[in-house]
C-alpha cells in the first residue's frame, strides 16, 4: 500500500490496539487509507508483520500484551515519541461458557483484557491527546446493550467500556478531548465467527453465541470500520460520550 498524502488523517498519528486481525485489522487499513500514519499494536507479532507490510513505511509495529500489567503504559510511551492524535482500543477477547462454570481465571482473563488494558492504555494517552487535540475511539459491543447468554464476563467489560467511555468524555470535555466508543454486533472474525458446540448450550447458541436477529446475521470487519473513521474524524467535532451502534438493528429487537 503506497504511503497516501491526501485524505481525511493525513499528517495525523493513529494508535490502534488489536490490529492483527478482524476489526483492528481493518481499521487500521481504513485509517492508512485516509493518510494516517499508523501505530500498529497487538501481541500477534507475525499479524502485524504482515500489516506492516502491507501499510508500507507510515507504520509502526508495537508488539504489547494486554494480560501484562504495566505494558500498555510501554505501548503508549512507544507511541507518543512523536505526537499522537487518535487512540483507537480494539483489542479484545471472549470467553463463552455457562456462567457457573465461568472460573475466577476465566473473569480475570476477560476483565483484564477487554476493561483493565483498555483503562490504563486510555489513562496512559491522554497527556499526550490533549496535548495534540486528539481523540479516543474505544470499543464496547451491542452486548452491552441487550447482553448475552453465556457470555456475562464479556458484556460486563463492554457495559463497562460504554461508561468509561461516558465518564472521560464528561471529564475532558472541557478540554476539548473526544472519548466515544463503537458497538459492533457480529461481526465475522475470529471472536464473532461460529464456534464448536459446547455441552449443554442449545444448539443454536452453541453455533452463533450471538444470535443476531437484525437486518443481516452479521458483517465483516470493513463494514464496522467506517464508524471509527468517522468518530476520529473532523465531521464528529460535536460528538463525544456517544456509544456508536454498528449492529444492523440487532438491538431494536
Amino acid at each position: 500500500m503506497p504511503v497516501t498524502t491526501m485524505g481525511r488523517f493525513a499528517g495525523k498519528r493513529v494508535l490502534v490496539t488489536g490490529a492483527a486481525a478482524g476489526i483492528g485489522r481493518a481499521v487500521a487499513l481504513a485509517f492508512a487509507d485516509e493518510g494516517a500514519e499508523l501505530v500498529l499494536a497487538d501481541r500477534n507479532a507475525e499479524g502485524l508483520a504482515e500489516l506492516a507490510r502491507r501499510i508500507g513505511p507510515q507504520a509502526q509495529v508495537v508488539v504489547y500484551d494486554a494480560m501484562l500489567p504495566g505494558d500498555g503504559d510501554r505501548l503508549v510511551s512507544e507511541a507518543t515519541t512523536r505526537p499522537l492524535h487518535v487512540l483507537v482500543n480494539v483489542a479484545g477477547v471472549y470467553h463463552r461458557s455457562h456462567f457457573t462454570d465461568t472460573t475466577d481465571a476465566d473473569w480475570d482473563r476477560v476483565m483484564r483484557i477487554n476493561l483493565t488494558s483498555p483503562f490504563e492504555i486510555c489513562r496512559a494517552a491522554i497527556p499526550a491527546l490533549l496535548e495534540s487535540g486528539g481523540n479516543i475511539v474505544n470499543t464496547s459491543s451491542a452486548s452491552a446493550v441487550k447482553g448475552i447468554a453465556y457470555a456475562a464476563p464479556y458484556a460486563i467489560t463492554k457495559s463497562g467500556i460504554a461508561l468509561l467511555t461516558k465518564s472521560l468524555a464528561a471529564e475532558y470535555g472541557h478540554r476539548g478531548l473526544r472519548v466515544n466508543a463503537v458497538a459492533p454486533g457480529r461481526t465475522f472474525t475470529d471472536l464473532g465467527k461460529p464456534v464448536p458446540p459446547v455441552q449443554g448450550l442449545r444448539p443454536e447458541i452453541a453455533m452463533h453465541p450471538s444470535k443476531m436477529k437484525g437486518m443481516i446475521d452479521g458483517a465483516p470487519p470493513e463494514m464496522i470500520a467506517g464508524a471509527y473513521l468517522w468518530l476520529a474524524s473532523d465531521a464528529a467535532a460535536y460528538v463525544s460520550g456517544e456509544l456508536h451502534l454498528v449492529d444492523g438493528a440487532y438491538t431494536c429487537g
